[in-house]
């Protein structure tokens, strides 16, 4: 760190320092239910999970609440001092505040400790100490930093709300929101010391070297397409739970921007469905709200509709709107007939398409001086003597890119080195051998890339030129109409149904992806496996059938069965343009 640099930050630690100083009035004892927190960002996203594990020491080893590690931060008004709040020496170790049953105290941390503690004491012991810092105004806003006094007063505010112990990291949706904030990425004013100390946060791992994730997501913020699309996802807080920074880079690696860019359109586009269309409430959805609804399809499934009613009667699912509002809400969510995506699936679920990824990727070599995507690449192999803009590509292509991305996804495994997830060897014996003998007898690697290059030619589309020129021997064997589990009872648990497919499912996933039956379109009656490969397959390709006046629910139109020329795909354009996400 440069001379300068560090003097600036001492400057501002000095000043930080000599405010707490004057301000901080005493500790004290008070009744939790007197505090209240910020309804931000950081507590919208938390699915709770570290209340469950506070609540859980508490019981073992009881509350510790006088150490000054686990004090509270509170803010009073100068003015309220001695009137509204008053302090009075008691037989206890420390004195007690006094105030008004409705008095509030604005609390700065500490917001899950005191959460499982309400859980864990009886109400007249559930007292807490607080450290007391007076104010001289009713309110720090952010935005008035007219002169010195109040931007020292919200540096330390802020201070107070973002502090974490060296040996607590805070989880990669919270560093990715308060990075872009401090960098001005979301329509803020840029705060380069919070900034980073932030990205000290995110590169500082205890017990090893420099993290490589401060790195990924400053590459990521250099594509402006996808870091622009994945905020506007920031305006979901339950979301970010599932953020995953150490993947971006993989996620900007694999030149999926399309496809990618539309399951992130599909997760916003589902929670905006579930409020009506009202995205000014989008802020309350929660983490708990989150994980709950997380891959169900409750019109499929009547387990998923039991357990969201009864999420729903409990008060935890959409916990922070009105009765009436969770009414309509609930009547929307019943008409959900596809997995409900999220942050955390996406993760998972790119996986699978890495698989096709690396399927598409070999109808292209990548520029050296320009990176492109697969789709991009894929258009410019289209074979014509008429110069063709990308855009009309795009627009006119769009079924040819789909059924290439479908055969990929259909047979990917089959064509690469990439592997499905193994299944228990105790969980289903039976089905898991019969599946195993169907993988020996199918056709090689070799006679399958034979099959999807000519796929390719067909549609007037260059192929590749490969040391193996011959074609294919003999069709495709058509995938046999199956599906897993075979018990009409049964269905995919929850856990189970993102990410790439398991071992035990080869011949269900293969008919579900034939083009026969994704035209098909039948409405699923339970969650299954070819209901799940047909449902990710259109979470990441909904943009295709959209620029053809379809919906991601429905199924594609029919491919041409002949070749067509350009001049008359002109024909048929629809204004759409494929490319446009």
């Amino acid at each position: 760190m440069s001379p300068s640099r560090q003097a600036e930050v001492e400057l501002w630690e000095r000043k930080l320092y000599d405010y707490k100083e004057r301000h901080f009035e005493l500790s004290a004892r008070v009744h939790i239910s007197h505090l209240v927190f910020e309804a931000g960002f950081r507590r919208q996203m938390d699915g709770r999970q570290n209340i469950r594990r506070l609540k859980q020491m508490m019981k073992i080893q009881g509350c510790q609440r006088l150490m000054r590690d686990n004090h509270v931060p509170v803010i009073v008004p100068r003015a309220h001092w001695q009137d509204r709040v008053r302090p009075r020496s008691g037989s206890g170790v420390m004195s007690t505040l006094e105030m008004g049953s409705d008095y509030r105290l604005c609390a700065y941390d500490h917001e899950n400790l005191i959460t499982a503690a309400k859980h864990v004491l009886d109400y007249d012991n559930q007292w807490w100490i607080v450290d007391v810092y007076l104010t001289d105004n009713d309110e720090a806003s952010p935005e008035n930093h007219s002169n010195e006094v109040e931007s020292v007063r919200h540096k330390f505010i802020q201070s107070l709300k973002e502090r974490y112990p060296n040996d607590n990291r805070p989880p990669d949706g919270l560093i990715y929101e308060r990075i872009n904030r401090y960098e001005g990425y979301l329509n803020t004013p840029r705060d380069p010391l919070a900034a980073n100390n932030w990205w000290a946060v995110l590169e500082a791992l205890a017990g090893s070297k420099r993290s490589k994730k401060g790195k990924y997501l400053k590459q990521f913020f250099k594509h402006e397409t996808l870091h622009l699309k994945l905020n506007s996802l920031l305006v979901i807080p339950g979301l970010w739970e599932g953020m995953r920074i150490g993947l971006l880079h993989k996620v900007t690696a694999m030149h999926c921007d399309e496809p990618i860019a539309c399951y992130w359109e599909l997760i916003f586009s589902t929670f905006s469905r579930l409020l009506g269309g009202r995205d000014e409430l989008l802020p309350l959805i929660d983490g708990v709200t989150v994980d709950l609804v997380q891959s169900r399809a409750p019109k499929v499934s009547n387990k998923d509709l039991r357990v969201l009613q009864d999420e729903l009667e409990e008060g935890r699912l959409f916990s922070n709107y009105s009765e009436a509002a969770r009414r309509e809400i609930w009547a929307r969510l019943k008409e959900i007939d596809y997995p409900i995506p999220t942050l955390k699936t996406f993760f998972k679920d790119r996986l699978y398409l890495e698989v096709a990824q690396s399927v598409m990727k070999r109808l292209f070599v990548q520029p050296r001086n320009e990176k492109i995507t697969i789709d991009q690449g894929v258009y410019e192999k289209y074979d014509t003597q008429v110069p063709v803009s990308m855009a009309l590509r795009q627009q006119w292509l769009g079924d040819d890119l789909l059924e290439f991305w479908r055969f990929s996804f259909q047979y990917g495994f089959e064509m690469t080195n990439h592997q499905r997830l193994k299944w228990p060897k105790d969980a289903d014996p039976v089905g898991l051998f019969g599946q195993q003998s169907s993988e020996s007898s199918f056709l090689s690697k070799q006679e399958i890339w034979r099959h999807f290059f000519a796929l390719v030619r067909a549609r007037s589309f260059q192929a590749p030129v490969t040391d193996d020129t011959s074609f294919p021997t003999g069709e495709l064997p058509c995938p046999r109409p199956c599906e897993y589990p075979e018990d009409l009872t049964e269905e995919i648990e929850v856990a189970k149904r993102c990410g790439k497919p398991y071992s035990n499912t080869v011949e269900a996933d293969r008919f579900a992806l034939s083009a026969e039956s994704l035209l098909q379109g039948h409405p699923p009656v339970r969650v299954t496996a070819g209901f799940l490969r047909q449902s990710v397959f259109r979470a990441f390709f909904g943009y295709l059938w959209n620029s053809n006046g379809q919906t991601p629910g429905h199924p594609p139109p029919p491919p041409p069965e002949d070749n067509v020329e350009v001049h008359d795909r002109s024909e048929e354009l629809t204004g759409a343009d494929v490319g446009g996400n």
